[in-house]
């Protein structure tokens, strides 16, 4: 991340014309967070699903399938999942969590 910051912050934008500056952006912290991911009422894997389907539903929808058949896969999808997956305890997960502030400059030359 601070790699790709810096190299943003080098770039410079726009036409012949007119020119300016890359990205405004510092890093402030960077922190992994670990923790366990689970659902409530009983489904302790089910939280850790609505992650997962909130996450990768939008390639099964872009397949075009009708209503019926995006059910199915959701459905063979969640069986899978509590197949793998510890349904006692819940996911070990990792985040990555990022502060960013932006930084100051001189003006743009008009």
């Amino acid at each position: 991340i601070e790699t790709a910051l810096a190299v943003a912050c080098d770039l410079e934008m726009g036409d012949s014309t007119r020119r300016r500056p890359g990205a405004l952006l510092e890093m402030v912290n960077c922190e992994l967070i670990q923790t366990m991911t689970r659902g409530e009422d009983g489904d302790v894997l089910g939280g850790a699903f609505d992650l997962y389907w909130s996450i990768h539903s939008n390639a099964v929808e872009a397949a075009g399938p009708t209503a019926e058949e995006s059910d199915r896969v959701r459905a063979e999808a969640r069986r899978v999942f509590d197949e793998i997956y510890d349904g006692e305890v819940g996911i070990p997960t990792s985040f990555v969590a990022c502060t960013f502030r932006r930084r100051t400059r001189e003006p743009w030359a008009p």
